[in-house]
């Protein structure tokens, strides 16, 4: 009979590194280590991972924890051949129902195969689209003297006012975005924004209200991940802002800022669907380097 419980803290490695065996072994040793690292200061809940066993041989792992923005974020669950995921669907919604959490956000990686079918049908789960990550390496010598149309400024400050101003910003460059728009039309902006602020140093220095004459058209969020890293987090226009070659112009600053701050990798993630984004990235130099399915499940 299949056992399906969540593993000791003895037993964590095991499930992860079953969870993730599609991985290479240099890829696979890398998120093991940072799950474990991340348990070992109290930032992993055991209850959003779930092992199988049969006859007390390990057959079947998820890895799934809440995030900050009031979602849940798994990898699709790893089966031994001959074992359905399906018994898997349970114990996920309950933590998903335990968490409160608005959806439930699946990645799957290239390398990975699964019944998707039986996750779709029996997790309630459906297929948004193919996820992009780019990079692109910075020289020192990314700055140059090109104008530029709109103008970068920073937040003064994290007050309540500036706060609700950038949410309602962020919430208007969401209108008809082609970036997960079902994901996008019922995420939490307020939450979403503190997200970021915690998932990594947040500086806000490296976020901007994007304006024309004056007035608010959009913004840019930069994460300073580490000594040698940026992420371009989320860059958004309003709707009557689009179409008129401004993302090439935010792109390109945000390749200006990466280089004052002497980082040599900038990095984002696309929707595979949203063509015109993935062409702005292309013509400034990005790389796509890994793809990913994204799945979702919505809940009321």
């Amino acid at each position: 009979m299949l056992k399906i419980t969540n593993p000791t803290e003895a037993e964590l490695e095991s499930t992860l590194q079953f969870a993730f065996q599609h991985l290479s072994p240099h890829e696979l040793s890398l998120q093991t280590n940072a799950i474990m690292q991340r348990y070992q200061e109290g930032q992993i809940d055991l209850q959003g991972i779930v092992q199988a066993k049969y006859e007390n041989r390990l057959v079947g792992a998820m890895y799934a924890q809440n995030r900050p923005d009031g979602s849940v974020m798994l990898w699709v669950p790893t089966m031994a051949n001959g074992f359905s995921l399906e018994p898997m669907i349970e114990p996920l919604t309950q933590f998903c129902r335990t968490q409160k959490a608005f959806a439930a956000i699946a990645l799957a990686d290239r390398t990975q195969s699964f019944d998707e079918e039986t996750f779709c049908s029996a997790g309630q789960f459906r297929f948004l689209s193919d996820m992009i990550h780019l990079a692109i390496e910075i020289s020192p010598n990314e700055i140059n003297d090109e104008p530029y149309h709109m103008q970068f400024v920073p937040l003064p400050d994290c007050s309540e006012e500036i706060s609700t101003r950038l949410a309602q910003l962020v919430k208007e460059t969401y209108r008809h975005t082609l970036d997960f728009p079902d994901l996008m039309q019922i995420a939490p902006v307020d939450r979403v924004l503190q997200g970021y602020k915690i998932s990594a140093l947040f500086r806000p220095e490296l976020w901007f209200f994007i304006q024309k004459e004056g007035e608010d058209v959009g913004v840019l969020l930069l994460t300073d991940v580490s000594p040698e890293q940026f992420e371009l987090t989320y860059m958004g226009l309003i709707e009557p802002a689009r179409r008129q070659g401004f993302s090439r112009e935010i792109v390109r600053f945000a390749k200006e800022m990466a280089s004052r701050w002497n980082r040599s990798l900038l990095f984002t993630s696309v929707d595979a669907k949203n063509i015109p984004a993935c062409q702005v990235y292309l013509s400034q130099g990005f790389k796509a380097w890994d793809r990913k399915k994204i799945y979702g499940r919505f809940f009321s």
